[in-house]
């Protein structure tokens, strides 16, 4: 039997011991209005070991330490912790890797919700696979139009990317201490897509990834025209940092064909625009593509 998140690891004797300890490391950044349900999802959760809540603000200008702060006897392990150089969030993960006691790492994003028993599945698939990622949901956290802007990934299987290796979406990514140390743990010099470069570097390491169906997390979609746009242009940007960082190790540039079908959706996309959904749509297209010639200019590398 499970014992519930506000009890684990306080009595020696209730068989903590027998379990690798686990911390749960949240990086956010100006995340007041979501961080809330996020917590509320985590300190919920049951684990039968000794485990820790780590929550990283990395650079908030909000009042996201205090929504963090409300949750700080909620669990008998708690830190905030506020890194002396805030940078992109690998460099907030990263921090929090470093000031954690767990040996399996639970990663989430400061507005996603974790299913009941997600820490129980994740530890439980920890135990015969260092790497893993959970099942994707996207229908509770979003209405319709926005939930079917784009492609739903990680649901059934860990996705391919870039035509390359698969990769573990980090929203719905967990590992053991050892397989991240062995690789360095993220890379803070990518603004994006630092979830699919760990995830390449663990491959190559010889830590594939593992899927585990029953770890849910109700993933949030950016809910603004302006938030989706921006966020798609960061995604469009990252590709081109990987593919400067991998091309050595066998990423291939996107071919000419694959550009004019990426191009022809943006423009087949562009007959729903009367619709929200189909804004939605075309922002999102529009923004990968123009993020991956920012990114070529920018990373002064040619990745259409």
């Amino acid at each position: 039997m499970s014992v519930p998140a506000t009890q684990p690891g306080d009595d020696p004797s209730d068989g903590a011991d027998e379990h690798p300890k686990l911390s749960v490391i949240i990086s956010c950044r100006n995340s007041g209005t979501t961080l809330g349900e996020t917590l509320e999802s985590v300190v919920t959760q049951e684990y039968r070991g000794w485990w820790e809540l780590v929550v990283v603000d990395n650079g908030s200008t909000d009042d996201t330490a205090v929504v963090a702060r409300r949750f700080a006897d909620r669990v008998p392990h708690f830190s905030l912790l506020f890194p002396p150089k805030p940078g992109y969030q690998a460099s907030g993960l990263n921090h929090g890797i470093a000031k954690s006691q767990g040996e399996y790492l639970v990663f989430l994003d400061s507005d996603d919700i974790a299913a009941p028993g997600y820490l129980e599945h994740m530890a439980k698939a920890l135990d015969a696979a260092p790497f893993v990622g959970g099942a994707m949901d996207v229908d509770r956290l979003n209405p319709g139009w926005l939930a079917r802007r784009r492609r739903v990934l990680q649901t059934d299987r860990i996705d391919l990317f870039c035509g390359y290796l698969p990769a573990v979406i980090g929203a719905s990514m967990s590992a053991r201490r050892e397989a991240v140390e062995a690789v360095d743990g993220f890379d803070e010099a990518l603004p994006t897509q630092h979830d699919l470069d760990i995830s390449w570097r663990l491959f190559r390491a010889g830590y594939p990834a593992t899927f585990v169906p029953g770890a849910v997390l109700h993933y949030r979609y950016r809910p603004s025209a302006k938030a989706i746009f921006d966020q798609e242009i960061g995604y469009g940007e990252g590709e081109v940092a990987l593919y400067r960082k991998f091309r050595s190790q066998g990423l291939q540039r996107r071919g000419l064909p694959h550009v004019l079908i990426d191009y022809g959706r943006v423009l087949d996309a562009l007959g729903g625009i009367r619709t929200v959904e189909g804004r939605a749509k075309l922002l999102t297209l529009l923004g990968a593509n123009l993020g991956r010639i920012k990114g070529s200019i920018r990373f002064r590398t040619f990745y259409p």
